[in-house]
C-alpha cells in the first residue's frame, strides 16, 4: 500500500488464517476437554439463566460504558481525535481483530485516520502509542492489586509474588522506553541488544529472523518520541480506567451468579484479574480461552473449590459482554465509514479491503 500504510495483503491468506485456526484448536481443547473435567456445562447454563433481567441490564450498561475509556486511549494516542472517532477506531479494531482473516485491524485504523485528515506519520505513531498505553495499563494493574490487598489487610502470597514480577516488568519497560526516547545513540544500542536477544532465542527454535532491530527502534523513536513523552501518563490512565471498567463487569457477574463477598473478596478477585491481564501482554496468554481458563481455575481455588460451575458462568458472561459486544457495533461503524468514503470519492482508501474477503458487512 502506498504512503506508508500497512500492507494487509503482504502475507498469504493461509498465514493470516493460521493464528485463528490455532486459537480455535486451543479453545476446543480447553473448553471441550480440560474444563469439562471440573465443571458441568448444564449447571453453568443454569447459573447464567438465573441472572435476572434487571441484572442483565446492569451488566450490559457497564459493558457499554467501558467502551468510552477505550476511546480515550485512542484520543491520547492521536491528539486531535474526537471521542466519537476514538470509539470508532476501538470498535472497528476489535471487530477486525476477531474475524478472519487477521491483519486488517491496523490497516483500518490507519485508513480511517487518513480519511479524517491525519497525516501518515500521525496515524503510524498512534498505532505504536496505543499499544504502549494498553500494555503499560495492563502491567500496572497487579501493583494496584497489591495496594488494595494491603489496605484491606487481605493476605495472598501468590498474588504478591506475581505483582512484584509485574512491577519489575514495568520498571524494565519504563527504563527501556526512557533510554529509547533519551537519545538516538541509546536507542540504537537498545535496538542492537534487542536484536541479539531475539536472534539467540530464534536460534534455539532454529528459526531465522532477518529484522534490523536497530533501524526498527530508531524509526520508532523518530516517529513517536514526542508523542510518547507528552501523552504516556494520560494514555496509560485511560487504559487503566478501561481495565477497571472491564473488571466491574466481571465482579458484577460473579455476584449475580451467587459468589458473595464472604466467598471471594473483591480485592482477591481484582488481584486475580489484574495478574491475568498482565499475563496477556505475553502473546501466548492472549490467545482465545487461555485467560478465561486461568480466571476460572484461580477463582475456584480462591473460594475453596466447589463453586467451579458458578465461577465459570460468571467468566463466560464477562467474556461475552466484553469480547462479543463491540463486534456488531464495530461492524456497523466500519460499514458506515466505508459508505461515507465511497460517497466522497476517496475510494483508494478502500483498496486494501476491496482486495480482501475480510471486510465486515454490518457484522
Amino acid at each position: 500500500m502506498e504512503n506508508g500504510a500497512p500492507d494487509s495483503n503482504k502475507a498469504p491468506l493461509w498465514k493470516r488464517l493460521l493464528p485463528m485456526v490455532i486459537g480455535v484448536g486451543i479453545m476446543v481443547f480447553l473448553f471441550g476437554w480440560v474444563l469439562p473435567q471440573f465443571i458441568d456445562y448444564e449447571a453453568v447454563f443454569r447459573a447464567i439463566g438465573a441472572i435476572s433481567a434487571f441484572e442483565w441490564v446492569l451488566l450490559i450498561a457497564v459493558a457499554l460504558v467501558r467502551i468510552v475509556p477505550e476511546g480515550w486511549v485512542y484520543m491520547a494516542a492521536q491528539p486531535g481525535l474526537s471521542l466519537g472517532q476514538g470509539i470508532k477506531l476501538f470498535l472497528v479494531s476489535e471487530t477486525l481483530t476477531n474475524i478472519p482473516p487477521g491483519g486488517l485491524d491496523m490497516v483500518a485504523r490507519f485508513q480511517m485516520s487518513k480519511s479524517w485528515g491525519f497525516a501518515t506519520s500521525e496515524a503510524t505513531s498512534a498505532t505504536i502509542a496505543s499499544w504502549v498505553f494498553t500494555t503499560l495499563s495492563k502491567l500496572i494493574l497487579p501493583i494496584a492489586a497489591v495496594l488494595f490487598l494491603a489496605i484491606n489487610r487481605v493476605q495472598d502470597d501468590d498474588l504478591d509474588l506475581l505483582a512484584i514480577i509485574a512491577f519489575a516488568l514495568v520498571l524494565v519497560g519504563g527504563l527501556v522506553l526512557y533510554l529509547v526516547l533519551r537519545s538516538p545513540n541509546l536507542a540504537g544500542r537498545v535496538g542492537d541488544l534487542l536484536g541479539r536477544i531475539v536472534h539467540r532465542v530464534s536460534g534455539i527454535f532454529r528459526k531465522e529472523v532477518h529484522t534490523d532491530f536497530r533501524t526498527l527502534v530508531l524509526e520508532f523513536r523518530e516517529q513517536s518520541s514526542e508523542l510518547l513523552r507528552k501523552q504516556t501518563p494520560v494514555g496509560t490512565l485511560a487504559g487503566v480506567t478501561a481495565r477497571l471498567a472491564s473488571f466491574a463487569v466481571l465482579l458484577m457477574a460473579l455476584r449475580f451468579v451467587g459468589i458473595g463477598s464472604d466467598q471471594l473478596h473483591w480485592t482477591v478477585a481484582f488481584g486475580t484479574y489484574a495478574v491475568t491481564m498482565a499475563l496477556t501482554v505475553i502473546p501466548i496468554f492472549n490467545m482465545p480461552g487461555i485467560a478465561e481458563a486461568i480466571l476460572i481455575a484461580t477463582f475456584n481455588s480462591a473460594v475453596g473449590g466447589g463453586a467451579a460451575d458458578q465461577v465459570a458462568a460468571a467468566v463466560f458472561v464477562y467474556r461475552i459482554l466484553t469480547w462479543l459486544t463491540p463486534i456488531p457495533f464495530g461492524g456497523l461503524a466500519f460499514t458506515r465509514w466505508r459508505d461515507q468514503v465511497r460517497a466522497t470519492g476517496k475510494t483508494e482508501l478502500l483498496d486494501a479491503f476491496d482486495d480482501s474477503d475480510a471486510a465486515p458487512e454490518g457484522a
